[in-house]
């Protein structure tokens, strides 16, 4: 069936080349010449994949503006965590917000998810929702966020502003809906929604969730729709080798297409922020350095050509500011590969009986805390809100073949899983929330490359305990304990990194996975071990490892240095007070300063104060470390020779002329010797 948006990809095609027969009438954007900016996030993008042979555009526009070579993301390094930081230029402990999956306390609270999928909020949960920001901003009284927000900053001065692109990420610039909006399930204003249909575009198939009146067009389809990734024969393990091209590409298209063809020209917003999910969704299903991590950055730098050629016709592009930056660096999902070699994969199966330590892929990474936690009997009652997972790959698949997690069948009454898993397999349990909680109950919002973890007892011998745990055993890595527990060896307070929160929204502990910056997966340096998914990962951020944290941001435009590499250390809280300057905005007191040095027309000076400098934690020595090559410890899985453990921070600290001082984080590495 033709549905009437592919109308409208044509259009842009046609401005791409430029021609006449197609194009808008100029008249339409000349509102004054004030500057524009757009910021344009591609999730995930490692600054080492930007190349004039794989992103000729991106790398074009980094010659001839700002490259900022030691830009920061925030720790923990999610994309949600970080969509907060461009989103007010705050550190989460100022802004007191900590998503992607959160957890709010014991709670009979229950909802809809974008999509009206039922949402009990007694679990954690995953924040890249609009249903779900909305309900969590109304539980917070309208203070999701505790600070000034950049967008909301310009509407308050009467500017226009649009978000376009990933489902939650994009909306927390504008979680009350004050500007025009389109993410891959809903459309807003309302009065936007129907002036698209009326055009002939199709909507996002989840619309009229947040808009009840709104009804479909009858060859509307499903714009934003993914793709189906390749699996290997187990149905769950992604096939990197018949995966070759990224399956978000057309849902990212197509908004492209509704902003270029529509909300550009006609809505002629001030302050825009695409985000789209690619690279980093692609990354996550097949890993960096895949053929379909390539196809996706190819995808997403001609859809920046495409916003270039579009912002030339429209003559916006002398007088637009175009920021182009990463949410965070992306690692492969592996553990040591000295005990989980790498694997050759063949019709679409791993194979065991050899290894591949050039061009083999990762078998290993995933970790389920809740029941490490559980089975080593150092938590009673533990609960992450997951069921049972199948996962028999990337769980771990020992150098003898064997699996570190085992598959196991469900009984016919499904005892383990449920009665609508009746005789599934699976690989770990289910620990899923209660209704009723035990007061010593720990709750985990795994999250990836970092976990959180919530004691409602705020008991501090099981804040110990768990600590000492986590210490010992070979996949976690740098630990952040609530400031409100004192000094514990072997860790660092939260407010040491920006974590704590005075309205008391942070965990009680953060911990972020072990990670190998060294080590190589299909020719791309950077591994770590992550929080076992419901669907298994191949790539995954989230860590304190350098990779993760090391981020792309670029910019260009009128108000940028032209052909200028910028060695000043920077971040992502940084964003949001940059634009701010550049559009006379007000947003006071943000974590991140200025970027004054890359800018034309400044008199401020920026110096370094200091970069990578070392702070360790207190020791903790005669400890016993455990290998991550079985769920229970025993002394077969005993690291010898190693019995002192400590956590080395890493920070570089830059400082103005105006008195402003910025500490960034660098990395944080557990050490075990």
């Amino acid at each position: 069936m033709k549905r009437s948006y592919l109308r409208y990809t044509v259009s842009v095609v046609c401005w791409i080349l430029l021609s006449t027969a197609c194009s808008v009438n100029p008249t339409l954007v000349k509102e004054g010449e004030r500057r524009k900016v757009i910021l344009f996030v591609w999730d995930g993008l490692r600054p080492d994949s930007v190349s004039l042979q794989t992103t000729p555009n991106l790398w074009t526009l980094s010659q001839r503006g700002v490259f900022f070579r030691k830009n920061h993301s925030t720790y923990p390094t999610f994309t949600m965590m970080n969509s907060s930081s461009f989103s007010t230029g705050d550190f989460p402990g100022t802004a007191g917000f900590y998503g992607n999956t959160v957890w709010l306390g014991p709670s009979t609270r229950q909802g809809q998810n974008a999509s009206r999928s039922a949402v009990n909020y007694n679990q954690p949960v995953f924040t890249e929702d609009w249903n779900i920001l909305t309900s969590l901003n109304s539980y917070y009284n309208g203070q999701l966020m505790l600070v000034t927000r950049l967008l909301e900053a310009a509407q308050a001065k009467q500017l226009k502003t649009c978000i376009v692109g990933k489902s939650g990420a994009a909306l927390l610039f504008d979680v009350t809906r004050g500007g025009y909006g389109i993410d891959e399930n809903m459309v807003f204003p309302e009065s936007l929604a129907t002036e698209l249909q009326a055009k002939g575009y199709a909507l996002p198939k989840n619309s009229p969730v947040m808009w009840p009146g709104i009804t479909l067009a009858s060859n509307n389809g499903s714009p934003t729709a993914f793709g189906a990734k390749a699996l290997l024969s187990d149905g769950v393990t992604s096939d990197p080798t018949m995966g070759k091209a990224s399956v978000y590409y057309s849902a990212n298209q197509y908004m492209l297409n509704v902003y270029l063809s529509y909300l550009l020209p006609f809505k002629n917003p001030d302050v825009s922020v695409i985000w789209f999910r690619d690279p980093d969704s692609t990354e996550h299903g097949y890993g960096p350095g895949s053929a379909a991590y390539l196809d996706a950055l190819g995808k997403m730098d001609t859809m920046l050509g495409q916003l270039i050629t579009q912002l030339h016709h429209l003559h916006m592009y002398e007088r637009t500011n175009i920021i182009v930056v990463s949410d965070h660096g992306h690692n492969s999902v592996a553990g040591d590969v000295s005990l989980f070699p790498l694997r050759d994969i063949q019709d679409r199966a791993v194979v065991t009986t050899g290894t591949d330590s050039v061009h083999g892929y990762s078998v290993s990474g995933d970790v389920r805390l809740a029941q490490l936690l559980a089975d080593n009997s150092i938590v009673t009652h533990v609960y992450d809100g997951l069921g049972c997972i199948m996962n028999p790959v990337m769980s771990g698949i020992l150098a003898d073949g064997k699996q570190v997690y085992p598959t196991q069948a469900d009984d016919a009454d499904g005892t383990v899983c449920g009665k609508d898993s009746m005789n599934h397999q699976y690989t770990t349990r289910s620990f899923k929330v209660p209704d009723t909680l035990e007061k010593d109950a720990v709750i985990i919002a795994a999250n990836g490359g970092s976990d959180y973890l919530y004691l409602p007892g705020k008991d501090s011998a099981t804040i110990n305990k768990i600590i000492n745990f986590l210490q010992s055993r070979e996949e976690f890595g740098a630990i952040f304990v609530d400031d409100k527990y004192g000094d514990i060896p072997g860790t660092f307070k939260m407010s040491a990194v920006n974590l704590e929160n005075m309205a008391g929204r942070n965990p009680d502990i953060i911990v972020s996975y072990n990670f190998d910056e060294n080590a190589i997966v299909q020719n791309m340096k950077g591994t770590e071990y992550e929080s076992m998914p419901v669907n298994s990962n191949r790539g995954m951020h989230g860590s304190f490892s350098p990779v993760d944290v090391h981020n792309t941001l670029v910019a260009s435009g009128p108000d940028f240095k032209s052909r200028f590499e910028d060695d000043i250390p920077s971040g992502n809280i940084d964003v949001a007070p940059t634009i701010s300057y550049l559009l006379g905005l007000n947003l006071p007191k943000t974590d991140g300063r200025v970027l004054y040095e890359a800018l034309t027309h400044s008199d401020v000076t920026v110096r370094v104060v200091s970069q990578k400098n070392a702070t360790n934690s207190a020791p903790v020595s005669g400890m016993t470390f455990y290998k991550p090559t079985a769920v229970m410890n025993s002394n077969s899985a005993v690291d010898s020779g190693k019995s002192t453990y400590t956590i080395n921070l890493y920070t570089s600290t830059v400082e103005d002329s105006t008195g402003k001082s910025v500490t960034y984080f660098d990395y944080a590495k557990a050490v075990r010797q």
